[in-house]
């Protein structure tokens, strides 16, 4: 699909309407939930399919440096530079919560308290309990998706959660941060789920395969919600082009592959985008 044609279709499915939410076109024509000031700080609320919907900024990160998307040699610089001549590229910090008749799943956790981790302090602002947290679906194994899940003893942050776990991913994890896979392993013994993309999990929740950021990135469709982790780290910019990587996407191929896979997929069947690092609150409409 040529990139007008991405911008222009998601922009015409931009016009679902909810209650509460203040609505600001940003540069490429795409639709980004802003804060409406019915929840508290660092936190945003809408309903889908039944579903109550939380994002939670679990920690308070609003820019990156445009050279991050510079890519090898500094091929995309001169369009970057046009993109963000401010040198700035707007992102975030996110991770969700939805309230399900089985109770409340997460996707990711953010970091840990220890690190500046806000995940817990604004869940309990939403009057959500950890221990009401019954299951973690995990995109990938980056520390800002993980690290929630223990606190600084080895605990279990959600004691009353299974962990579920692309087995890519998880293999990737246990070679890369082998130390904190195993406290993790430790920590929530067996209720760690081991899966293939694919496979429709508790919750109805469909796993789709988005490797490229890691070797196991994967996103989670759940009715007309998709979570899509690090598929794009700087949205304003990759939405104009998503050939554009970060320095974070570990294959530059496939993690571009995966992006316009996904970002398809999501218009043709009128998805809304639940990111980790979408500005404001996480969610493009």
């Amino acid at each position: 699909m040529k990139r007008t044609a991405l911008i222009t279709a998601i922009a015409i499915n931009s016009v679902i309407c909810l209650a509460q939410v203040n609505w600001q076109d940003n540069k490429t024509g795409v639709v980004f939930a802003r804060q409406g000031g019915e929840t508290p700080e660092g936190t945003f609320r809408f309903v889908s399919g039944g579903y109550e919907v939380f994002t939670i900024r679990s920690a308070d990160k609003s820019f990156q440096p445009a050279s991050l998307y510079y890519g090898k040699d500094n091929a995309d610089k001169s369009k970057v530079d046009t993109m963000a001549p401010d040198g700035k590229v707007p992102t975030s910090m996110n991770c969700f919560a939805v309230k399900t008749p089985d109770g409340v799943i997460m996707f990711d956790t953010g970091l840990p308290v220890s690190k500046g981790g806000k995940t817990l302090e604004r869940l309990a602002m939403l009057n959500i309990k950890a221990s009401e947290v019954k299951a973690i679906y995990l995109t990938h194994g980056h520390f800002d998706h993980i690290g929630g899940l223990i606190d600084e003893k080895g605990n279990a942050e959600y004691a009353a959660a299974t962990v579920y776990v692309p087995e890519t991913e998880y293999n990737f994890m246990k070679e890369s941060m082998a130390d904190a896979t195993a406290q993790i392993e430790n920590a929530y013994k067996d209720r760690i789920i081991v899966f293939e993309p694919g496979n429709i999990l508790p919750g109805n929740i469909l796993p789709i395969q988005a490797k490229g950021h890691t070797p196991g990135h994967t996103a989670y469709q759940l009715g007309q919600l998709l979570f899509a982790g690090d598929l794009m780290h700087g949205a304003e910019i990759q939405l104009i082009d998503p050939t554009i990587c970060a320095g974070y996407d570990a294959d530059r191929s496939q993690a571009i592959d995966s992006r316009i896979k996904l970002l398809n997929y999501a218009v043709s069947n009128s998805l809304t985008v639940l990111g980790a690092h979408i500005p404001d609150n996480g969610v493009i409409f």
